[in-house]
């Protein structure tokens, strides 16, 4: 980015990294603010970031970030008060670039460099609530800032190492540090005015922000509450402290991958999460494609307040805050808190937990989900609303995910759902959503959709599906590991046994990949004779494509059991549940341990090793028994149980 003009306000304007050496600056961190929390990404992508702009070859300048500031007085370890600036925003790039300038102190200068930049000139920090934070060697063990430092430093060593031969430290060196360069890296320095002057606009965040790491929607948004002076006014100190420090909550619930994933899909950085609340207080269009849709409204906003300052009617307030009442920036933050707390309202409660969960599944946003409850109770006459109304609109915005050309399913189609129908994963879900609800425990969205899924047939189906030669090889294994277990049982011995021996031979025959030799054909053959062997005799499932033949599983685990007869798929599933390390929705792991089979009437239930029509009808009952009060939602007269 070419170099820009600015007003000439020392209170606001680019400063460069050089300066803050040449010139010794002392930044206090104030004990509201988070501590230093940046991961290994967000280091190595400020690194390439600036290592980007340090190989160009035209004059330019790079901006980290606003640096925001207030000028104080802090007491050094001497027991002298000195000048220093207390840090508002900007503290995460601040601290990082002062462990890279401690990294190139150390080992990127020359000798007669090392006369010139000596380690004291490095600009000093410290955080108010660690003060005896080592910067030279932080200890991970002593507190969480010290882990985090301590991952940073290690992660910058890495970085230079792999760049030892390229010649990048000499250009990065040249940009940070000398300060007749004719590239420089800069922050955009603001100074929080005492006096009643403050600028009209911070725009200019925004234009001068470049590069990997670029300023978010919420981190401009920020920035206006920050420097808003009817909430950073000398007389309010305290509001101002409150308003950083319920950011700093905000943010960390939304870095909580329980609650984020509740109301998002998106598994983008950690970053850009808190956007989310600020895209809801906005309502901001699904499709809208302006990243920065929700800071210009704010900026509107910011905008206004100070053009009626000044006796300006030029500026136009939009209609999202005339909607609401809105004229001024601490309203404004009254309503993000209040919309804030409406979310965790949702998360904590177990009804809202679940259906809003279920519904952002399936593709629906947040905000889309308030205003349909919220119509719907604008509508609503004649008594109070309840809960019950409340579950029942809920149950009306799941079936709208379950429609056939306009209209409306009900609980009679589930048994026509089959393999290959955009209803089946929507139906399994709901399923383990609306089963984990009714038992009164929380589905874990988070653990859902970190994983891909696959729909699983339980029961496999008759041909021999997988192709690749280390597929075949490890189902053949899979199968050999079953067998040898029911070539043990006295009732399976006298056929168990035979197949065994005849897997084990060919296991060898197979490893060897003799192609051209029928060894495929005789695969083909051997995994027909195997899943004859495993289905239940009369009792064998007549369409395995059917729903109740079909659940949920992980793509790992059914990657691992692929083609695998019901009593491996069974074992792996017991395995997996027993370690803990894999998420098991609670509808695919009862399934697996015959839960829903009759065990009073049913002789299914007695063998576990073999799955039949029986256990079809069981699981195909719970499914109609946990889901058709949903399904029935607009036929109120239907109260049946299902029953085959």
């Amino acid at each position: 980015m070419s170099n820009t003009q600015y007003t000439s306000n020392s209170n606001f304007c680019p400063k460069p990294v050089a300066e803050l050496i040449t010139t010794k600056y002392h930044f206090v961190i104030p004990s509201y603010q988070r501590g230093y929390r940046w991961e290994e990404k967000q280091v190595i992508d400020l690194l390439e970031d600036i290592c980007e702009f340090a190989k160009q070859d035209k004059e330019d300048s790079y901006y980290l970030q606003p640096l925001v500031v207030k000028p104080c007085k802090w007491t050094d370890t001497d027991g002298v008060q000195i000048d220093a600036w207390e840090v508002l925003d900007g503290q995460q790039r601040l601290t990082t670039l002062r462990l890279i300038l401690m990294f190139i102190f150390e080992y990127g200068l020359m000798p007669l460099e090392k006369k010139i930049f000596t380690p004291d000139k490095i600009y000093n920090l410290t955080y108010t609530n660690r003060p005896q934070l080592d910067f030279e060697n932080p200890k991970p063990q002593d507190n969480i800032d010290s882990y985090y430092l301590a991952v940073a430093k290690n992660v910058i060593e890495k970085w230079f190492t792999n760049h030892i031969y390229d010649g990048v430290m000499n250009s990065i060196k040249d940009c940070l540090l000398l300060p007749n360069n004719s590239k420089q890296v800069k922050f955009i320095w603001y100074v929080v005015s005492e006096e009643k002057q403050a600028i009209e606009s911070i725009q200019v965040f925004n234009r001068l922000n470049k590069g990997k790491i670029s300023l978010t929607s919420s981190e401009l948004i920020k920035a206006l509450f920050i420097m808003d002076r009817n909430i950073l006014s000398n007389n309010d100190r305290v509001e101002a402290d409150k308003l950083a420090l319920d950011w700093n909550i905000m943010e960390r619930q939304f870095q909580d991958d329980k609650f984020w994933y509740f109301i998002s899909n998106n598994n983008d950085s950690h970053q850009t999460r808190i956007d989310v609340l600020f895209d809801f207080v906005t309502e901001k269009p699904t499709d809208h494609a302006d990243k920065d849709y929700s800071y210009r409204l704010f900026q509107n906003l910011y905008d206004y307040c100070r053009a009626q300052e000044r006796k300006d009617d030029s500026v136009e307030l939009k209609q999202l805050w005339k909607k609401h009442g809105i004229d001024n920036m601490r309203a404004a933050w009254e309503y993000v808190i209040k919309t804030n707390d409406r979310l965790i309202a949702w998360y904590e409660n177990n009804l809202y937990y679940h259906y809003v969960g279920y519904l952002v599944s399936v593709g629906n946003q947040p905000l889309d989900i308030y205003n349909k409850l919220e119509n719907a109770k604008q509508q609503f006459s004649g008594r109070e609303w309840t809960n019950d109304d409340t579950e029942k609109e809920f149950h009306k915005l799941i079936m709208d995910s379950f429609k056939d050309k306009g209209n409306y399913l009900n609980a009679a189609s589930i048994d026509g759902f089959e393999y290959g129908s955009k209803y089946v994963f929507r139906l399994l879900l709901l399923f383990n959503v609306e089963t984990s609800r009714q038992k009164g425990q929380r589905f874990a969205f988070d653990s859902f959709k970190k994983e891909k899924w696959d729909i699983e047939h339980i029961d496999s189906q008759n041909n021999a599906s997988l192709v690749e030669h280390e597929d075949r090889l490890r189902w053949l294994n899979n199968v050999a590991y079953i067998l040898g277990i029911e070539s043990k049982l006295n009732e399976r011995k006298a056929t168990a046994k035979p197949l065994y021996n005849k897997c084990m031979d060919f296991i060898p025959k197979y490893e060897a990949n003799l192609r051209g030799t029928g060894i495929d054909k005789q695969y083909t053959d051997f995994c027909k004779e195997v899943l004859e062997y495993f289905s239940a005799g009369d009792g064998a499932i007549k369409n395995k494509d059917s729903i109740g033949n079909l659940t949920l599983l992980d793509y790992k685990t059914n990657r691992e059991d692929q083609d695998a007869p019901f009593p491996y798929k069974r074992h792996c599933i017991i395995r997996e549940d027993k370690a803990g390390k894999r998420f098991m929705p609670i509808g695919t792991r009862n399934v697996f341990l015959k839960y829903y089979s009759n065990s009073n009437t049913e002789s299914s239930f007695i063998d576990a090793m073999r799955w039949s029509m029986p256990d079809f009808d069981g699981y195909l009952r719970e499914i109609h028994n946990t889901v058709d009060v949903i399904f029935n939602v607009f036929n109120s007269n239907s109260t049946e149980t299902y029953e085959r």
